[in-house]
């Protein structure tokens, strides 16, 4: 066997070489047993021999073609070649060419591959695209796309456009980082996300998603490298799916369990009215939000976050509601170009005011059992000093009296006289503590009323006229601190009395913009205020108990003119 014999035995694919008048030549051992004919059998026949019958006459025009400019074709140019066996089979085949001048003319040399099974992964590989494709399709509630590894869209499938808004022919070709929100674009957030997921071969994160109207939803992500065989990054498949009601459900139970905890932990209702509009605003994504909680007299209007301003943009606002009854409101609003509020936001909006409002209602009925709780204490030794060491002081001045009637030293009588009227004194200031802790009608809420007693017992002790201007309305609004107003009005009162020289007085309790203002007038002789003012005037006292209640006290005074004592504490 010479060399160019050895050289055809040793090629994998089946070798026939053929004249310039289509006989076969030569054939290899990979021939024979391809064809199944034998290597006698198949020299000198014609090479249509090996083509199935329906395709021979075309096979014999296509040669003579081929014969007239013969050139060098290689496999794989998916040309539908059949090849036809002894027994009468065919199968698919791949066939190069190579026209070769020897001294017996030109031939050609065909090296003949069995593709049957590389056609047939070609075709399980074509079914299962075309599934893919159906099933991508059908796929409404995820968007499915694939990217370049630059980032650009390749494809573009139903769910995808149904989930971010955009036609295939609008988006195909355009970057992905379209869908996200300008802030995570200026951090790098699209160019991070590729890179993790071309290096490590997935990623998967949420956040904020933008849609093709400029609305947001939140976004699970998840992105995927596809690689051939060598490795080579073809591309990234992107599933997108819209889980914005599950974080909302998640967003809303966390607030109001931190809502929950902060009227549990018996915080004032201005931190958790503050709470509740902080956490309304990030549940909705607002710029800015509002409670506003009504009242007989007025609604006091709490804002969070910045103003809305003259640029405000689309509004939301849903009630505040304790069972049957309105306590207010609570409303949203997006900057001026924003998206506008969906129906889902006002259903997420109406959910957390809903428990909201029970928080409000919960930290009011606390506040009002502590209130009772305290009255009941000052009620219990309000009765114990009046029954007790009223009655014990009565007695003795009673016995003190009855001495001095009887004896005859004018000196001794004086001195008992003088006793019995500190007595008288004591028992008076006991009177007034236990009106302190139990002021009569305050003690039943009716503030203006007790208010009201107090200037008529200034021009019944002093002969000081009190004129009483009492919103009743405010006044009913702040009974549950009615003691406290009461005690610091009756101090006020009984400086004017003591020290002040008047003539007329003025007590007046009226509204400001979210406060109460009270203010004790009066037309006497006045005084110079000192940085630390003190002594009889008792206004270091004064101002101990205004700041107690939360408020500030302001004191002005001019020699000859009076002096104006002004209460300023909060509304709410």
């Amino acid at each position: 066997m010479d060399a160019s014999e050895q050289l055809l035995e040793a090629m994998p694919d089946a070798i026939v070489v053929v004249d310039g008048t289509g006989r076969i030549v030569r054939v290899n051992r990979r021939a024979e047993s391809l064809s199944g004919y034998s290597r006698d059998e198949l020299v000198g026949t014609a090479v249509e021999e090996l083509v199935p019958d329906l395709l021979r006459a075309a096979h014999v025009a296509h040669r003579a073609e081929y014969m007239r400019a013969p050139a060098a074709r290689s496999m794989g140019t998916h040309l539908d070649i059949r090849f036809r066996c002894r027994d009468g089979r065919d199968f698919p085949a791949d066939i190069a060419l190579s026209p070769v001048v020897t001294e017996q003319g030109l031939q050609v040399v065909a090296a003949v591959r069995d593709i049957t099974e590389r056609r047939r992964e070609e075709e399980e590989l074509a079914r299962a695209q075309e599934s893919f494709r159906l099933v991508v399709e059908s796929i409404r509630d995820y968007a499915i796309f694939m990217l370049e590894p630059d980032g650009r869209i390749r494809s573009w499938s139903p769910g995808a456009a149904r989930l971010n808004g955009y036609a295939a022919d609008e988006i195909v070709g355009r970057h992905f980082s379209i869908f996200y929100t300008p802030e995570d674009v200026e951090a790098g957030k699209p160019a991070h996300e590729l890179a993790i997921a071309s290096e490590t071969g997935r990623s998967e994160e949420e956040g904020w998603r933008v849609r093709k109207d400029g609305s947001r939803f939140w976004a699970n992500v998840v992105v995927t490298a596809v690689r051939d065989q060598t490795g080579k990054l073809l591309g990234l498949a992107r599933i997108t799916r819209d889980v914005t009601d599950r974080k909302r459900q998640d967003d809303r139970l966390r607030a109001v369990a931190e809502v929950a905890q902060v009227a549990l932990e018996g915080r004032p209702e201005d931190d958790l009215l503050q709470l509740i509009a902080q956490r309304a605003r990030t549940l909705v994504d607002a710029a800015t939000t509002t409670i506003a909680l009504f009242d007989a007299a007025e609604e006091t209007p709490i804002v969070a976050g910045s103003p809305a301003g003259a640029g405000a943009g689309p509004a939301l606002a849903v009630s505040l509601a304790s069972g049957q009854r309105t306590i207010g409101s609570l409303s949203a609003t997006r900057a001026a170009g924003d998206w506008p509020f969906t129906d889902a936001d006002r259903e997420l909006l109406e959910l957390f005011a809903a428990q909201a409002a029970v928080a409000i209602g919960y930290s009011r009925v606390r506040d009002e059992l502590q209130r009772f709780a305290v009255l009941e204490d000052r009620e219990r030794i309000g009765r114990d000093l009046h029954d007790g060491a009223i009655q014990a002081l009565f007695a003795v001045g009673m016995g003190l009296q009855g001495m001095a009637m009887m004896t005859s030293d004018p000196v001794l009588r004086e001195r008992l006289d003088g006793t019995v009227l500190r007595i008288d004194g004591v028992i008076r200031d006991l009177r007034n503590y236990i009106f302190g802790l139990r002021p009569g009608i305050a003690a039943d809420f009716h503030l203006a009323r007790a208010l009201r007693e107090l200037a008529a017992e200034l021009e019944e002790q002093h002969g000081v006229v009190c004129a009483v201007d009492v919103d009743e309305a405010l006044a009913a609004r702040l009974s549950s601190r009615a003691a406290d107003i009461m005690q610091l009005t009756r101090e006020a009162l009984s400086n004017v009395g003591r020290h002040a020289a008047a003539t007329t007085c003025r007590l007046s309790l009226q509204a400001e913009p979210g406060f109460a203002v009270l203010e004790v007038d009066d037309d006497g002789q006045g005084f110079t205020l000192r940085k630390d003012q003190g002594g009889g005037w008792g206004l270091r006292n004064l101002h101990e108990r205004a700041a107690a209640m939360g408020g500030t006290l302001d004191v002005e005074s001019v020699l000859g003119e009076g002096t104006t004592v002004r209460l300023r504490i909060p509304a709410a």
